[in-house]
């Protein structure tokens, strides 16, 4: 009897260990990075939107009275989106594209309140982002599949240099988060997505591994993508989970460490 107690307690003892542990661990990975500045413009025109305290997309103008999205948040009345464009004298008309970093549901909530508006997205993310496939995530295993509702208008490649009125992004695929992340160079701001974060310590870290498919891949495409960009092209660096940087300093740093 006291074996079999010895083993049941070991049965839950180590799950429950994990899970602290975890925990404690996704704690530790946000309290370390710099906070989001809500409103912050990294550049003119570009707007950051701070969807909790640890979330973050991106409005950027294109045209007199238009924007693109860098991405869409959870909210699925993308209640912050909103206030953001009334903050900028503008209604939810004024969306007339979305650009997402990668296929992440993070990121689809507030499509639906903008469903006129084209969504762009690396050709490696699109069955993520339309929910026909999920991620091999440690996260993401445990996540059901099914459509999200969500259809990709505009396959990006990578390289290509894509145009909103006046406004030209140049699209980076950085596959390791998910296999499709990109990253978007429009306006002298570099839009990371959840390939990168700031930290309080100063500098950058590659993503967070709980959510991401590979880490080697991820450290691989962010040494790559400082190796094809002019620091003169980049004014400041954004994230999805983290506040922004100065320059381009913290990518070529990540890219020597590793």
């Amino acid at each position: 009897m006291k074996k079999l107690l010895t083993i049941l307690a070991v049965v839950v003892a180590v799950p429950l260990v994990a899970i602290v542990v975890l925990f404690f661990s996704v704690l530790h990975a946000f309290t370390a990075t710099t906070p989001i500045e809500n409103e912050f413009e990294p550049a003119p025109g570009v707007h950051t939107v701070q969807l909790r305290r640890f979330s973050a997309c991106f409005v950027v103008q294109s045209r007199p009275g238009k924007v693109v999205l860098v991405d869409a948040g959870m909210d699925p009345d993308a209640k912050a989106i909103l206030r953001a464009l009334y903050f900028l004298g503008m209604g939810s008309d004024a969306v007339e594209a979305v650009l997402l970093t990668h296929g992440h549901a993070a990121n689809l909530g507030g499509l639906q309140v903008f469903s006129w508006a084209p969504v762009s997205s690396l050709e490696a993310d699109v069955p993520l982002v339309e929910g026909m496939v999920g991620t091999p995530s440690p996260f993401g295993r445990l996540m059901e599949v099914r459509p999200t509702g969500v259809k990709v208008a505009r396959v990006l490649r990578d390289g290509e240099t894509v145009r909103f009125g006046s406004l030209a992004v140049r699209v980076f695929a950085v596959p390791g988060h998910t296999r499709g992340s990109a990253a978007y160079l429009a306006r002298g701001v570099l839009f990371m997505g959840d390939s990168a974060d700031s930290l309080k310590k100063g500098g950058m870290r590659g993503a967070k591994w709980w959510f991401s498919e590979s880490l080697d891949a991820n450290r691989r495409s962010l040494k790559a993508l400082a190796a094809r960009l002019n620091p003169a092209d980049v004014k400041a660096i954004v994230f999805a989970h983290s506040g922004a940087l100065a320059g381009l300093k913290a990518l070529e740093d990540f890219a020597a460490a590793h």
